[in-house]
């Protein structure tokens, strides 16, 4: 079958039905005239007084077929039918629609005679080899048009008689290889750039590799897993790494190529149903649907069990979902707006978050390797403040070795995070803070090590002590230590003028800390833990009870920091694990804080000041940026400032 047997089979089933005198009769027999060299191996010029095609009907039965070199998209076709385990009849009709729709002969006069022929796809299933009382019904029913590869034009809109659809007008637009066209038809195949140990983090890693490998091994249908997470967390990334250490080639489906159209939602899931048909249960690869979106629409929740804006049909995805040959790995941002439906037909639904600092600095490793590029300090502080750094790592990387800026990608990487988060990047983090500072009863350092050691963590704190003793900061580097995010709640932050809100204030900030798995701090902890028997009615006493009932039930860390604890209502104190009264520093730690804080021997003098605080160091050191000192001395009479103005040195100070 090439371009030549197909024109003159199409010609003899068509020009028998279309009048003589017509004016597609004149368009064609000016088109057969123009290539008759071509179509009949001799030039034919018809006579005006001719009215019937049986002399041109008789030349067509006696051309010698055309020595030609076939069109390299119908040998593709072919290919393809074998790929997609088309009978018989679909193949040789796939074939038909390609050639029909990209040779350009082949196109024109199927265009002349789409105006006149009443059953189009009657016409093509009979040069398919289907019986002439039934190749209408087997055309529209093959699985050439039920994959949605092809369709017929409206002819209203002048479109052509035959539109190859995006899934295969994307693939023949490139004409791969057939060493290429599985791949073409699956998607690109997605190489791991990382491995488990980049997601070390990820609890349920393990569990999922074993899941995509057992489920090729035994060819099981209806896999199907689900991650979902902010974006920046590395959840595509994932899926790769997953496929990679379960030995599965991942191919990711319907993605956008350089030179073709944006895909539409159809487009997509009809190039998830030509993979699934290509890969079948024997091929040990794993399909990743990225941008789950694209399958949902705009579907939102309404009330009860109903979704408002569904797109597609319901039953079809359910049953998609079902009956996959090869697991797929569905990516989103978010789950809020996806079918309960579709959720329970998940093998699996994984929450991922941003990395925490190890697994970020791991991963900046393997980047900096990579790209060929040097570790700076800059980007290592980076990731240290901000851990959505990780999602932008490659590419700020690589836009610092192009501009062959020094930073390791620290700029482009502090512009781009700055973009995401719609916001300035947080405050330098406290980090790996000197704990000999600390002023306590306790060795902090050992409690510290020791909590991180165990990986305990049903661990609670109470942080008392005047201001600047570092009790924020002291909760930050537990945090650090203990690589969580910390989560940092004032009073202010909770408290409402609406009775049971803070309650429920309350509550979220638990949740919170649950649900991303932080360090939870609550700061002027003596406005949320009053003594109840001050309270004046009984909503106070709620809230206190509320907090009281959360504490004594959270599994992971939290702190409580107050200036004044004899304010603190007596069943707080059981709740804490642990009671750190941080107070003012000994002369013999002043003097560390002098020289940890300021680089030089502490003078004489600095004994006499009492009530210094790490927070006064650091008050002072600030200073210094904008107004230097000229020698120790000058630094200790600043210190005696700070110093006098605390209220219990009795000196007032305002206006």
């Amino acid at each position: 079958m090439n371009e030549h047997t197909i024109t003159r089979s199409l010609l003899l089933r068509s020009l028998p039905v279309i009048a003589p005198d017509s004016a597609t009769a004149a368009s064609l027999r000016a088109w057969i005239g123009a290539n008759s060299g071509w179509l009949l191996g001799k030039a034919w010029k018809h006579e005006k007084d001719d009215k019937n095609w049986g002399p041109l009907l008789e030349a067509l039965e006696n051309a010698t077929a055309q020595e030609e070199p076939r069109p390299y998209v119908l040998d593709l076709s072919d290919e393809l039918g074998r790929l997609l385990n088309f009978k018989p009849f679909d193949a040789r009709l796939l074939t038909l629609m390609i050639a029909f729709a990209r040779l350009t002969r082949l196109s024109n006069v199927l265009n002349l005679l789409a105006e006149t022929i009443r059953d189009l796809p009657a016409i093509l299933g009979e040069l398919a080899g289907a019986e002439a009382a039934d190749a209408g019904s087997e055309v529209r029913n093959s699985e050439v048009m039920t994959l949605g590869l092809v369709g017929f034009g409206i002819r209203s809109r002048h479109d052509d008689a035959i539109e190859v659809h995006w899934p295969l007008s994307r693939l023949l637009d490139r004409e791969p290889s057939f060493a290429r066209l599985s791949e073409a038809l699956t998607g690109k195949r997605q190489p791991a750039c990382l491995d488990l140990t980049d997601f070390a983090h990820v609890a349920d890693a393990d569990f999922l590799v074993r899941l995509l490998a057992g489920a090729t091994k035994a060819r099981a249908h209806g896999v199907n897993i689900l991650i979902h997470g902010p974006p920046g967390t590395g959840k595509t990334e994932l899926a790769r790494t997953l496929s990679a250490a379960a030995g599965c080639a991942l191919h990711a489906v319907a993605e956008v190529d350089d030179d073709t159209a944006e895909p539409s939602r159809d487009d997509r899931v009809n190039a998830l149903v030509l993979a699934q048909r290509v890969l079948g249960d024997h091929s040990g690869a794993v399909l990743l649907f990225d941008e789950m979106e694209d399958l949902i629409g705009n579907a939102h929740r309404s009330r009860g069990d109903w979704f408002a804006q569904r797109e597609g049909s319901k039953v079809f995805v359910n049953r998609m979902l079902e009956t996959n040959a090869a697991p797929v790995i569905w990516v989103t941002n978010a789950v809020g707006n996806i079918d309960d439906a579709i959720l329970r037909r998940m093998s699996f639904v994984l929450k991922l978050d941003l990395p925490p600092r190890r697994a970020a600095r791991r991963i900046l490793d393997r980047i900096v390797r990579d790209e060929g590029a040097t570790p700076g300090e800059a980007i290592e502080k980076l990731i240290e403040r901000v851990p959505e750094v990780t999602s932008v790592l490659r590419v700020a990387i690589r836009a610092a070795r192009l501009a062959e800026e020094p930073d390791c990608g620290a700029r482009a990487a502090t512009s781009l995070v700055r973009a995401l988060r719609g916001n300035d990047l947080p405050d330098e983090t406290f980090g790996d803070l000197d704990l000999d500072l600390y002023e306590t009863d306790r060795s902090l350092n050992t409690l510290f090590n020791r909590i991180e050691e165990l990986g305990t963590l049903d661990v609670s704190l109470l942080l008392t002590g005047p201001p600047g003793t570092g009790k924020t900061a002291l909760a930050h580097h537990l945090a650090w230590r203990l690589d969580r995010p910390l989560l940092v709640h004032r009073a202010s932050d909770l408290l409402s003028k609406w009775v049971g809100e803070t309650e429920q204030n309350i509550a979220g900030a638990f949740a919170e800390a649950r649900h991303k798995e932080g360090v939870l701090l609550f700061d002027e902890a003596d406005s949320l833990l009053f003594d109840r028997t001050r309270a004046r009615s009984s909503w106070e006493v709620g809230q206190v009870n509320e907090m009281l009932t959360w504490l004594d039930r959270h599994p992971l860390p939290v702190l409580a920091a107050t200036n004044h604890p004899e304010s603190l209502d007596p069943a707080t104190l059981r709740r804490f694990v642990f009671k750190l009264d941080l107070r003012p520093l000994s002369a013999e730690r002043a003097k560390r804080a002098f020289e940890r804080f300021f680089g030089i021997a502490a003078p004489e003098g600095l004994a006499s000041l009492q009530n210094l605080t790490p927070g006064d160091f650091a008050v002072v050191k600030r200073q210094l940026r904008h107004a230097p000192a000229a020698n120790p001395q000058a630094i200790l009479a600043r210190l005696r400032n700070e110093s006098e103005v605390k209220p219990e040195t009795g000196v007032k100070i305002g206006f």
